[in-house]
């Protein structure tokens, strides 16, 4: 038994380093992308076979195989219609309207640095946190129907049940899985350029095995899920990824933190795509914003809602007090978004659909290292 543990904390090891060599491929830029997508099946394969349930690589190897795989938008003259997810958008909908997002042909990124198309619009580059007021490291956006006393709950602490342990205590996933990021920074977006893929070295995938990497050098525990929960169907993601979590808690009831990895998307009227960056040591990164629900009706329960504020509290805090831009303020909404499976579940929006996946990685690594750093100051 005890090798066998070994065999699998030695794979896992593994699979942080190869991934961890893919986002520094991808920065660098001196590894052709078509290698890449290729590189990244196989990490994705190799990630779930070590920490999915049993048959996990099996059902994502033939996902990947299912999903288009050309450069143009969808094949045998299926029409792919471009449409991104916002958290912010679901927020206003009733829990069971999972219906932002098109049920549509999902395409890998751009490989290279297109010319700018006709049917092309401008990226704006925006500090969204700047001029907001943070209070001890807290600002707040509160769309929910409840009153939040935030020094009370910022003085208690989160009951998450942390201990010193070798087992995994974090799952990383992704409600929408295939969300995904520019693959070139030019100021422009063409309009055919692909916000939903298959390929894990663009999309919220890298991000979530780039955190998952930064916690494992951390020492703890975490497991990184890589089902595509939004393809091919978007509507229902939510429940079909409560099943995979819940699935996965049963399984590791050592688990305590759950962090649900998407990134936004912002178009203003005139078409402009909306880039939320900060620059933090000399180098650009895609800000991050956290949601936390404060629901609990009859219909939608989500009695310990408070502790995870207190937990989102908590981050918020740390992330803008060591890295100060990086958070967008704290989004309170009343959606569940599945944050009732566990005490420390939380949403997290890195960066946007124009953010690139070099800047949307590096958060990654930034938001790793304070998550480390926060939880472990709330082990009992």
């Amino acid at each position: 038994m005890r090798m066998a543990k070994a065999g699998k904390q030695a794979f896992r090891r593994c699979a942080a380093v190869l991934a961890t060599a893919a986002c520094l491929a991808i920065a660098v830029g001196n590894i052709p992308r078509d290698a890449l997508f290729s590189f990244g099946q196989s990490l994705a394969l190799l990630s779930a076979g070590l920490q999915q349930p049993e048959g996990g690589a099996v059902a994502l190897n033939g996902r990947l195989e299912q999903l288009p795989s050309g450069n143009s938008p969808g094949k045998n003259g299926e029409s792919w219609i471009p449409g991104a997810s916002s958290e912010e958008a679901d927020a206003q909908k009733p829990e069971d309207a999972d219906s932002s997002g098109s049920d549509t042909p999902l395409v890998p990124a751009t490989r290279e640095p297109p010319p700018r198309s006709e049917n092309s619009g401008d990226i704006a580059t925006q500090q969204i946190s700047a001029g907001s007021s943070f209070v001890q490291g807290i600002a707040i956006k509160n769309a929910s129907s409840r009153t939040v006393d935030i020094a009370s709950e910022l003085a208690q602490k989160p009951d998450l049940g942390l201990t010193d342990t070798t087992e995994p205590q974090v799952l990383i996933m992704h409600t929408h899985t295939s969300e995904c990021y520019m693959t070139y920074d030019a100021g422009y977006y063409n309009s055919d350029d692909p916000v939903r893929s298959s390929d894990p070295t663009c999309s919220v995938l890298a991000v979530g095995e780039t955190i998952a990497a930064t916690l494992r050098e951390a020492g703890i525990g975490v497991i990184h899920d890589s089902t595509f929960h939004d393809s091919p169907k978007y509507s229902g993601a939510y429940e079909r990824s409560a099943v995979t979590v819940q699935g996965i808690l049963d399984q590791y009831p050592s688990i305590k933190v759950v962090l649900d990895i998407h990134r936004d998307a912002m178009t203003q009227g005139d078409g402009t795509k909306i880039k939320p960056t900060v620059e933090i040591d000399g180098k650009k990164a895609a800000q991050c914003m956290i949601i936390a629900s404060t629901c609990d009706t009859e219909a939608v329960p989500h009695p310990n809602w408070e502790q995870n504020l207190r937990f989102a509290l908590r981050l918020q805090s740390a992330l803008h007090t060591k890295y100060e831009g990086l958070v967008r303020p704290l989004y309170l909404v009343d959606s569940r978004y599945n944050q009732h499976l566990t005490n420390g579940s939380l949403l997290i929006e890195v960066g946007s659909d124009s953010n690139t996946v070099e800047e949307a990685v590096y958060s990654g690594q930034l938001l790793g290292k304070t998550l480390a750093q926060v939880l472990d100051e709330l082990k009992s």
